[in-house]
């Protein structure tokens, strides 16, 4: 009786093995329900660029800030804010009586002198009597060629075609000699460089020092703009002039385009970082830009064409070797290449691969992929002892068995 009951005991146990046996292999061959964690990419042939980033603000491409260059009372403000000017046209005056006395003083004098010389030349004076009479002409149309100029700088003209960006005036306003009328700044890319010197049409003296802050009257150009961006001195000599540059204006997401016209060679600024000046003028007249807004710049500083290139992602490296993984025959394979640039992540290929085929690129979504070659133990628990068996494994490692 006693040992009938024992074998009773170790045929269950028997059973209990079988059962978790069967477990076992249930977790061992179920299929996988996750995606798998890659995707497969077709090597192919693309432009690949080296850029230097930056951001910058955009600038109109001409600007002029005017002021009165004499002393007077503002009798008229001609222009407002927003107003379109074409260059030549008359924004503000002023009235100076002792400019226009000046003038007349000077007439005066100039036809009194004339007047003396054709007097000494019918009375058949000296020769050294014509000369100093001559001389004395000549002083006086300089004198009144002065005066005229003077009064020329009380009318305010625009130096540009434009837009009226700010009016500082009002009329009956006494304005005093600022010696400094219109500073004409911006691109060297439509031609146009800075205004300097001590006149300009329409009367008024120039000067490139003026700010926009002190000027009465300031005109910007429309539709063509600058952006003027900074560089550290770890990039700057990688930019050179004629250079394209894609370029985004703050909030935007259609970039407009330009080149590269000039590149600092002293920084500018404070900061412990140098910062060098990178001037790019915007290509064409788009649309959607604003003077003083921000932009982000992209400078491309090399450019490689027709190159065989592969994601970066794609790209694994052991002791300085370069690898791809294809899939062949269902299982995941190892293949070193050589590369090149890196850009924009895209890599390019020097040698171990063909225009068409294809590589592996890991991805975040699920957990499973082409199995790779391994072993995996593990124990197991049953009520008959303890054992030992050996899994096949995935990516992460294989599934130990249960002990019979």
């Amino acid at each position: 009786m006693l040992r009938r009951k024992r074998r009773w005991i170790l045929g269950g146990a028997a059973v209990v093995v079988v059962a978790v046996t069967g477990v076992t292999i249930w977790l061992v061959t179920r299929p996988q329900s996750t995606a798998p964690a890659y995707r497969l990419v077709t090597v192919a042939t693309t432009t690949l660029k080296q850029t230097v980033s930056s951001s910058g603000t955009i600038q109109p491409a001409q600007q002029s800030n005017l002021n009165f260059g004499v002393a007077g009372q503002v009798t008229a403000v001609e222009v407002t804010v927003g107003q379109q000017v074409s260059a030549g046209q008359t924004l503000a005056t002023l009235q100076s009586a002792s400019l226009s006395a000046s003038v007349a003083q000077a007439k005066s004098t100039l036809a009194s002198d004339q007047s003396k010389l054709s007097s000494d030349q019918t009375a058949n004076a000296s020769s050294a009597q014509l000369s100093a009479d001559q001389a004395a002409i000549t002083a006086a149309q300089n004198q009144l060629d002065s005066a005229q100029a003077a009064l020329a700088q009380a009318t305010m003209t625009s130096p540009i075609a434009g837009t009226v960006a700010a009016v500082n005036l009002t009329v009956g306003q006494q304005v005093s000699a600022t010696g400094s009328g219109s500073g004409t700044s911006g691109n060297s890319a439509s031609g146009n460089s800075s205004a300097g010197g001590t006149a300009s049409s329409g009367g008024q003296s120039s000067s490139s020092s003026s700010s926009s802050s002190s000027a009465q009257i300031v005109v910007i150009s429309t539709g063509s703009y600058l952006v003027n961006a900074g560089v550290d001195d770890t990039e700057v000599g990688q930019i050179k002039t004629g250079e394209q540059a894609v370029i985004t204006p703050n909030g935007a997401t259609t970039p407009v385009y330009g080149t590269v016209t000039s590149v600092g060679v002293m920084p500018s600024g404070s900061s412990s970082v140098p910062s060098y000046p990178v001037t790019i003028a915007v290509t064409g007249n788009p649309t959607g830009l604003f003077a003083g807004a921000g932009a982000s710049v992209s400078i491309v500083v090399k450019q490689l064409t027709d190159v065989l290139a592969v994601p970066s992602a794609a790209v694994h490296y052991s002791g300085g070797q370069a690898t791809v993984d294809e899939l062949v025959g269902g299982r995941q394979t190892s293949k070193p290449i050589t590369v090149g640039q890196t850009s924009n992540g895209m890599t390019q290929v020097l040698s171990g691969l063909s225009e068409g085929e294809q590589v592996m690129v890991s991805t975040p979504a699920g957990t499973g992929g082409p199995a790779r070659t391994g072993t995996g133990t593990g124990t197991g628990n049953g009520q008959g002892g303890r054992g030992t068996g050996f899994g096949g494994g995935g990516r992460t490692g294989g599934l130990g068995g249960f002990g019979g």
